[in-house]
């Protein structure tokens, strides 16, 4: 038995000290792709990983995502439809989703962004602004990130909304669920959090007809996944002021292309995908608990459904 761990792109280090902390002394960890038998992988940590490389472990148990997302693995069609893929849901990391989108929803909400500008002009004018009761803070999407990011934007006094395709009960938020209700959830938010995971479903959803069901001059917010909204029909909107302001922090194409119109937009804050980081040292314990319970024929959490596409 050994693990095999590749977090392409984001470096092994963290990992290299932390998994061998927590995992059995006679289970070694091998980096990719530096493996001296194939045979002896029964775990792969991975991270948006070669397609086709792991599909030639014969002995592989179950592959681990190194992060939130998934679709380095899905789109990967060698693997077999038995193996299981495990997502990696750490708390750490939905505690740094839900503090990155607090602070957003604050700075929208108090006016920060207009008055960093105003800063560059020397220019002093104030602004009124709502209670916080009053501001309205939708979350799209009540999964393991979107129920924490509410719940924490909730706490600090906001009137908190949130909807989901399926029905879901959070204490301090008021829910909604199915594309019947879609529009209700949407029509006097101030700021809506994108919290989403891209499937088929969910690709370019938020689009210029999702956008127009938004009221005029509110914000959004994207912690999840680029593809989710189309691009074109977001600028459209900021351009018209439908949208006041963006803050942006997953891209279709990453590193965002310096010719990326994003990047020039008055009205649109960029951040390089970093809302929320993956820690090795909290992370390790959750895939190393999941190996675990693996070894002893029980389920690991959460596992990845290929037919719901999360």
């Amino acid at each position: 038995m050994a693990v095999l761990l590749n977090n392409n792109g984001y470096g092994n280090q963290a990992w290299m000290e932390e998994l061998p902390k927590l995992l059995p002394n006679d289970l070694p960890v091998y980096e990719y792709p530096n493996v001296p038998d194939k045979e002896d992988i029964t775990y792969a940590l991975v991270w948006d990983h070669p397609k086709g490389d792991l599909a030639t472990y014969p002995n592989l148990k179950a592959v681990l995502s190194l992060g939130a997302g998934v679709e380095h693995l899905a789109e990967d069609n060698s693997l077999p439809d038995d193996l299981p893929i495990i997502r990696l849901i750490d708390p750490a990391v939905a505690d740094d989703m839900a503090m990155h989108s607090l602070y957003w929803c604050m700075n929208f909400h108090r006016h920060y962004h207009i008055y960093q500008e105003q800063q560059t002009k020397k220019h002093w004018e104030r602004y009124p602004c709502k209670p916080a009761e009053d501001f309205q803070v939708g979350i799209l999407g009540l999964g393991n990130i979107g129920s924490v990011v509410g719940q924490k934007i909730a706490q600090n006094g906001y009137q908190t909304l949130g909807w989901d395709l399926s029905r879901k009960t959070i204490q301090g938020i008021k829910t909604y669920h199915g594309i019947d209700q879609l529009t209700d959830f949407l029509q006097n938010l101030d700021v809506l959090v994108n919290c989403l995971p891209l499937t088929s479903d969910t690709t370019n959803m938020i689009d210029g007809d999702f956008l127009s069901k938004m009221k005029q001059g509110s914000f959004l917010i994207n912690i999840s996944r680029g593809a989710i909204i189309k691009d074109q029909d977001l600028l459209t909107k900021l351009d018209k002021g439908h949208i006041a302001a963006a803050a942006l922090d997953a891209f279709i194409e990453e590193p965002l292309p310096r010719d990326d119109p994003f990047w020039s937009h008055p009205n649109v804050h960029v951040t390089p995908h970093m809302s929320g980081a993956t820690y090795a040292r909290s992370a390790a314990k959750v895939l190393v608990n999941n190996i675990n319970r693996l070894e002893k024929g029980e389920a690991a959490f959460p596992l990845y459904d290929r037919q719901k596409g999360f």
